[in-house]
């Protein structure tokens, strides 16, 4: 086995270990986990691949791409479950870590190629989106194997007609996970670099027409299956009203535009703190120049972008992360080898110092509210915030001993692993019990008599959480005219309400005790009977 082949079995298991551990132990939270599993789940009782439905109606806001990946997982094993929904982000997440490694290689060498890798496994962007039900991941591992792809053949010689095939193919799966931003986000990043490198003849010759042929090919069947059978308001929903229109219009997600100078900081710690001190660096070779202008152009012209647009949420900006990745691996590397000047060691050191003492101060802070804010919970949050004072005081005593000092990236990269670990391993199964509808869903569940008629009042129509944990059909009802026929009724009716709609329901249900009352993350829930 090379070193380069053992490198990346490495990356591979070590990202397997800290994306999955206890993947599933963690139940479906808001906002979108629960449509997405329930839509997995109506796909498959429904035996219909093509369409997803979350409480029976159409959910036509993503591509099938993230569905079919889940389904497939499903009858690997043996049926819907956390686990299962989970797998295809745990999959990208993978495909993220090991591709910086395979992008960053052939420009800046073994080392640096590593090093990238493990920075891109522990962004918390990275780890926390590896380990929930979206697509923004998808497309942040297939806009990375795209623009690997293109640079090889642009940079290192590779041999044009696979390396443009390949990359229509990852660009069709991309297509197939979100749509249009798959394609404009590695487009914007390589646009960029080949314009600024004088190079744009590269995108102008006959092989990439073959990769753009076979993107369309790998994209286009899904979309020509709904139209045959007549869903043409399906394809516009999923390609225009859901891109373009949210871009221009969007009905939710409104932010200011200098959104992402705020989240960026958050989705790429604790390596984006670093990368300014990328800028300029002396002594780098070629390989090494090329690479830092690339990331320095797939940062800024992916965030100006989505600044553009009113809608707004941090994962978009996700498919930065390889490029965040690539440059905090070239400054922790000159920093633990002596290749960083004087002003930039001292920043770097006192970056660390900092990210130490955010770790230890958010673990006093966790342990202080643990059995206050968070009693049933309390014993698991406590050992996160354990952890984080105690990584946090190692990172901080590494940065101020001058022995300690070369290996300082690596204190940061271990204190930030071990977190993660604990949070998956232990704190966030444990918040099931103030996150997760399942303990109220099995709570009603043993009050459930056969025939009871199961409704909630003036829910949005996608909540799927109680439908999903309860395993019955809920019925949602808008207005108190049909509130009150149901109430009224000849049947034993179970009533699902949340807290901000519960004095409108009482103007028909009167002040009748709920059955049970819990709290599902943000807000309360009560489950009234009517007999």
């Amino acid at each position: 086995m090379s070193a380069k082949q053992r490198d990346l079995l490495l990356l591979g298991l070590g990202s397997l270990a800290l994306f999955g551990l206890r993947l599933g132990a963690r139940d479906l939270w808001n906002p979108n986990e629960p449509i997405y599993g329930q839509a997995v789940a109506e796909m498959m009782q429904r035996g219909d691949w093509l369409l997803p439905h979350v409480n029976g109606l159409v959910f036509a806001e993503k591509p099938i791409l993230y569905y079919w990946m889940a389904l497939a997982a499903s009858e690997l094993l043996g049926g819907v479950s956390e686990l299962a929904l989970r797998l295809p982000s745990l999959a990208a997440g993978t495909a993220i870590v090991l591709g910086s490694y395979v992008l960053v290689q052939p420009y800046a060498g073994r080392a640096r190629a590593l090093a990238s890798g493990i920075a891109a496994a522990t962004l918390f962007g990275v780890f926390w989106n590896a380990r929930f039900i979206q697509m923004d991941i998808l497309v942040t591992a297939t806009t990375l194997w795209i623009v690997l792809l293109v640079t090889r053949v642009a940079d290192h010689r590779a041999a044009r007609l696979p390396g443009f095939l390949l990359a229509g193919v990852v660009a069709g799966l991309g297509f197939s996970a979100k749509g249009p931003v798959a394609w404009v986000c590695p487009a914007l990043a390589l646009f960029a670099y080949l314009a600024s490198t004088k190079r744009l003849g590269e995108l102008f010759r006959w092989e990439v027409l073959a990769g753009a042929a076979t993107c369309l090919v790998v994209a286009a069947p899904w979309y020509l299956m709904l139209l045959l059978r007549g869903e043409g308001d399906v394809v516009a929903e999923v390609l225009y009203r859901q891109n373009f229109g949210r871009f221009v219009n969007p009905w939710d997600h409104q932010a200011p535009w200098w959104y992402y100078l705020e989240s960026f900081w958050v989705d790429m710690a604790p390596w984006g703190f670093f990368i300014p001190l990328a800028l300029k660096l002396p002594g780098r070779n070629d390989g090494e120049r090329r690479l830092a202008l690339l990331s320095w152009l797939w940062i800024a012209s992916i965030v100006v972008f989505f600044s553009l647009s009113r809608s707004k949420r941090s994962p978009y900006i996700l498919p930065v992360a390889p490029a965040v990745a690539a440059l905090a691996g070239e400054v922790a590397l000159r920093f633990m080898s002596g290749g960083l000047d004087r002003i930039r060691k001292a920043w770097f050191l006192g970056l660390a110092a900092a990210i130490g003492g955010m770790f230890a101060v958010s673990g006093v802070i966790v342990l202080a509210a643990a059995w206050s804010r968070l009693p049933q919970a309390a014993g698991a949050v406590a050992a996160f915030g354990i952890a984080a004072l105690i990584v946090g005081g190692l990172v901080g005593f590494d940065a101020v001993r001058a022995k300690g000092r070369v290996a300082l990236p690596i204190s940061v990269a271990t204190a930030t692993v071990v977190l993660y670990l604990t949070a998956a391993g232990v704190t966030l199964p444990a918040l099931n019990a103030v996150k997760s509808a399942r303990p109220v869903c099995e709570e009603v569940s043993r009050r459930l008599l056969p025939g009871d008629e199961i409704v909630s009042y003036a829910f949005w129509n996608w909540r799927a959480e109680y439908r999903y944990y309860l395993g019955r059909p809920i019925t949602n009802i808008f207005g108190l005219a049909p509130l009150a026929a149901a109430w009224t009724g000849g049947k034993r009716v179970v009533l699902f309400v949340e807290g901000e709609h519960l004095d409108e329901a009482r103007q028909v249900i009167g002040e009748v005790a709920p059955a049970v009352v819990g709290r599902v993350g943000g807000g309360p829930i009560y489950v009234f009977t009517n007999r």
